[in-house]
């Protein structure tokens, strides 16, 4: 196919039946991968190791990961207890490109990670496990297929650059794009949070759509609809997560959901879920109308810190989200690293221990938690360069890969996995504790609010024993309360209540959730 007119809806979705979860949405437990660093399908023994495969240089490149070692692996997945995968964009990239945002052909699977059959059997084969599959989608921008006769132009004042060539004589697809004046041409974004130049600039080298309410912008939403809407029909798949909706005017978002959403529903698709990359405070998410998730940067810039003993002012880590349907997306990390630099992944210096327990909260937090591939293994990149957190789980020189079910890190999501389930850890508030201090303590204590309960998370962050008082407002009333522990792998730490609060001796990395409740 080389044009939108190519795509035949009608006849792609006739007499198809469309798969639909039966697990509610705010239950999910998400896992994100990238196609190119999570398996290339071929037979592997795998080891336990928290060092990813890969130098510098060769992480810059192609890996060699596809769809095929994603199929092939789906039970690593499933056993530890998601119910969905995320996976980046697998459309034809630039060559030089491995993570899938620069798109190049929107209407072919890049050859490098396979085939059309093969992601349709991958959601297939996820749905037989009761697993929904999110596609990352692209509609800001494509690859780096055309270039300015300026060398890297920035964006100054919404001026237009003057265009020189494109990169192919035959590309970018669907034929469309082949139209200057379907781009914005106004150099890369510098200001990063100011509009209109998020919405108008280039993100480094990727060349920015027009996406506004001009007839330009108004033949680009044609486009991603139609293109979207034939991986949907196509597929199956179960909902799209979309790249930096941060550069995308929301009115325009908003129609491409309204019309996709709408094509789901009327194939039988119950509950398409469209959650967005918008990195920004609530403020700016709620401009967002359609949208059903997001990903929660405010957690992971503040609630991570915070998890992991850094200091927060806030009281409320999270408030409660019962009243809006907008679900948010937790995360530990991922494949960005949005503000830090050097960049590096949740576990780096950090004990296995220590990780351990912050991953253990973050499952049990509101909301969906979402793991990074890796995560599950305890890798430890860093480095200032993106491949430094983008590291392979194979390796394409050898015969191992990092699918060990013997990890700790995996273990622990798997056990966890199951105990939110149990004790439906699914909405709520949580509180961060006021802890009594004659010195330094590196305990973390944390009250989650949900459904009239009444459950504390404390956990150690040391290799030391800790004595924890926690002050609670209001006071413990003369009715005798009784703990009952949800969690406690150290059967030496005991819950004391006192008048004003609670006494904990925290043992060397101690994990214990409990519940306080009336006789």
């Amino acid at each position: 196919m080389r044009s939108i007119y190519d795509i035949h809806l009608d006849t792609i979705t006739a007499g198809k039946s469309y798969w639909n979860s039966s697990i509610p949405l705010e239950e999910e437990l998400m896992y994100f991968l990238l196609i190119d660093r999570f398996h290339d399908g071929a037979d592997r023994k795998s080891i336990t190791s928290t060092t990813g495969f890969g130098d510098a240089d060769a992480l810059k490149a192609r890996c060699g990961g596809n769809i095929r070692g994603v199929i092939k692996n789906l039970s690593y997945i499933h056993e530890m207890g998601f119910t969905s995968i995320w996976i980046n964009p697998f459309l034809q990239n630039n060559p030089e490109s491995y993570h899938g945002y620069a798109i190049e052909n929107f209407l072919e699977v890049d050859s490098q990670f396979g085939t059309k059959d093969d992601i349709v059997e991958l959601v297939a084969k996820a749905h037989e496990l009761n697993m929904r599959v999110f596609f990352d989608v692209v509609l800001n921008h494509t690859g780096d297929n055309w270039s300015y006769i300026k060398n890297n132009p920035v964006y100054k004042n919404g001026n237009q650059y003057a265009t020189k060539a494109w990169r192919y004589d035959n590309l970018p697809i669907p034929s469309e794009l082949r139209d200057f004046n379907r781009y914005s041409r106004k150099g890369r974004v510098v200001k990063w949070e100011e509009t209109p130049e998020t919405w108008d600039g280039d993100i480094f080298e990727l060349k920015d759509l027009i996406e506004d309410d001009t007839d330009a912008g108004l033949k680009n939403l044609d486009l991603m609809v139609a293109i979207y809407s034939y991986w949907f029909a196509l597929t199956d798949c179960d909902g799209f997560r979309i790249d930096t909706a941060k550069h995308i005017h929301h009115n325009w978002l908003d129609e491409f959901i309204r019309q996709v959403k709408a094509l789901a529903h009327s194939v039988g698709k119950k509950n398409f879920f469209v959650f967005a990359e918008i990195v920004g405070k609530r403020a700016l998410i709620e401009q967002y109308k359609c949208i059903d998730g997001y990903l929660d940067f405010e957690f992971y810039f503040n609630g991570v810190q915070t998890l992991s003993g850094g200091q927060n002012h806030n009281k409320t880590l999270i408030a409660d989200d019962a009243e809006t349907a907008v679900l948010p997306i937790r995360f530990l990390d991922n494949h960005d690293q949005i503000g830090q630099m050097p960049k590096h992944r949740i576990a780096y210096k950090m004990s296995e221990y220590a990780s351990v327990n912050i991953l253990r909260a973050l499952l049990l937090m509101p909301g969906i938690p979402c793991v990074y591939y890796g995560t599950e293994q305890g890798l430890k990149g860093r480095g200032r360069n993106d491949g430094a957190i983008r590291e392979c789980l194979f390796d394409s020189k050898g015969q191992d890969d990092l699918l060990s079910r013997h990890s700790s890190y995996w273990k622990t999501i798997q056990q966890f996995s199951g105990f939110r389930k149990d004790w439906q850890m699914f909405r709520g508030n949580v509180s961060i504790c006021s802890i009594e201090e004659t010195k330094k303590i590196h305990s973390i204590a944390l009250q989650i609010s949900s459904l009239g309960s009444e459950r504390y998370l404390i956990y150690n962050l040391t290799a030391y024993k800790e004595a924890v008082s926690i002050k609670l407002s209001p006071v413990i009333t003369r009715t005798k309360k009784i703990v009952v522990y949800l969690y406690n792998e150290k059967p030496e730490v005991q819950v004391r209540i006192e008048e004003k609060g609670i006494s904990i001796s925290m043992v060397p990395y101690g994990f214990v959730l409990f519940e306080l409740i009336d006789p």
